[in-house]
């Protein structure tokens, strides 16, 4: 016999019902708790995920815009203008029929143009096609770039003593 507090302890009124009803009870809390738990869980990384891709999205746009304005202010050392159009799927975007073929998806149109002097006129005048204002800067700064290897192919030949153009 086992005595707590004064009492004497009869084994033979001991349920078992009760801690069994609460295992079941916590395994029933268990099973509902741990997949929405999982749920909560998942669905708040995929919000954390998506709210970083778009700040990051953002970011890049922005940081693009920046980078071709110091690339071009760079590359049209007397200044530079350009205009963006969005045009929402018209085809033939461009009245350049070499342009014809690459005109069909596109959505931004931009045209640029490389001031020749302080005077402010205009030295070169370019339009280029791409779907998204990023993609058209970049092609806006890979198009100057190439302008500026002619133009120092150009310079080099001529410092060498050939004519140019060769006639």
């Amino acid at each position: 016999m086992v005595q707590l507090g004064g009492e004497r302890f009869d084994s033979g009124h001991v349920s078992l019902l009760a801690p069994l009803a609460l295992i079941i009870f916590v395994a029933c809390v268990g099973a509902i708790f741990l997949p929405l738990t999982g749920l909560a869980v998942s669905g708040s990384r995929d919000a954390l995920r998506s709210w970083r891709d778009r700040r990051r999205r953002l970011r890049a746009a922005a940081t693009g815009e920046l980078r071709a304005r110091a690339l071009m202010s760079e590359l049209c050392p007397h200044g530079w203008r350009a205009q963006i159009t969005v045009v929402h799927g018209a085809p033939g975007l461009s009245s350049d029929p070499s342009n014809e073929a690459a005109a069909g998806p596109q959505r931004v149109v931009l045209d640029w143009t490389e001031l020749e002097d302080e005077s402010g006129r205009p030295a070169v005048m370019r339009q280029v096609c791409a779907p998204t204002i990023g993609e058209a800067l970049e092609a806006m700064v890979a198009d100057r770039r190439t302008d500026e290897t002619l133009e120092q192919i150009e310079r080099r030949a001529v410092a060498d003593g050939a004519l140019w153009p060769d006639l």
